[in-house]
């Protein structure tokens, strides 16, 4: 192709046409920068259809790893819920709103320990480290983002750093002076009745677990609807 319009601006040269051979000149630039037009356009077209399967390679890794979290979620929710509801009986109890009975040996032995949320992170890791402006759909990636980086970090913060501390440090022993544990979450009873009535300290204790296993709850439930909603957005845009 090159030695035929060579010969063209060889011929205009040797007719000494040198009009015509500016012309063709410069229809001959005008080709080539077209050529290199239409092969930048195609080598961007290949790039994005690239970028497109691997945003839709990353989503679906993600979409599989919310699903694969929200049994772990909602176990933590029915174990905040269950400790919230014994210890609001035993804190009725200390107030002397209801009578011992032995039912009540349940919730005593149904009032410690906390939740340890395992979260599948590995694929959002994946994508920050790839790039994550490889999510086109800006919603979809700040929802994405605010999930991972606030409602499971705040959540596993609280839980660990504070929630975790609290179990430990204060709240179990005051149980464990408190009460003869026979089986935990099965079966416990006061070591002493009375003396556990006047127990402020224990009655304090509860207190503070009703408060904390509420705000746990409140994290997990925001935690789930995030999820969930992360869930739908990608399924809708995996659909287009």
């Amino acid at each position: 192709m090159i030695k035929f319009f060579r010969k063209f601006r060889q011929k205009f040269i040797s007719e000494g046409n040198i009009g015509k051979y500016f012309k063709y000149a410069i229809g001959e630039i005008i080709l080539v920068v077209i050529g290199i037009l239409i092969a930048l356009q195609i080598n961007n077209w290949n790039n994005n259809n690239q970028l497109r399967v691997l945003e839709r390679k990353y989503l679906t890794e993600i979409k599989n790893s919310l699903e694969s979290d929200l049994p772990d979620i909602q176990f933590n929710l029915d174990f905040n819920e269950s400790r919230l509801k014994s210890n609001e009986i035993i804190l009725q109890y200390m107030n002397r709103e209801i009578i011992y009975s032995d039912s009540l040996k349940f919730h005593f032995g149904n009032l410690i320990y906390t939740t340890r949320t395992l979260v599948n992170d590995g694929a959002f890791e994946t994508l920050k480290s790839r790039g994550l402006e490889i999510i086109t759909n800006d919603s979809l990636r700040q929802n994405i983002i605010s999930l991972y980086s606030f409602s499971v970090h705040n959540l596993v913060d609280f839980e660990t750093q504070d929630d975790h501390r609290f179990q430990f440090e204060l709240f179990v022993p005051a149980v464990s002076k408190a009460l003869n544990i026979e089986t935990v979450w099965e079966s416990a009873e006061p070591i002493d009745r009375q003396r556990l009535l006047d127990n402020y300290q224990f009655k304090n204790a509860i207190t503070m677990n009703i408060h904390i296993r509420k705000y746990m709850l409140s994290l997990y439930r925001e935690l789930k609807i995030s999820v969930e909603k992360c869930i739908r957005e990608i399924n809708i845009e995996l659909k287009k």
